[in-house]
């Protein structure tokens, strides 16, 4: 396994940590929680649903 794959699997890990201990939320305070940008929490939220590791419950309209 490369460092890569460490930090890959270590981002992965605290996202679904995250999700666990704090419930669905928004892909923006996602980031916010993570320290990244809503698109970059969009982005590995949509990462994790094709690996199996979560899902998507809820979608709403543009506020």
């Amino acid at each position: 396994m490369t460092d890569h794959d460490d930090w890959w699997g270590a981002v992965d890990a605290e996202t679904v940590r995250c999700l666990s201990e704090h419930g669905p939320m928004s892909p923006d305070e996602l980031g916010k929680r993570l320290g990244m940008s809503e698109e970059a929490a969009a982005s590995l939220v949509s990462h994790l649903v094709r690996e199996g590791k979560v899902r998507i419950c809820l979608v709403a309209t543009a506020a």
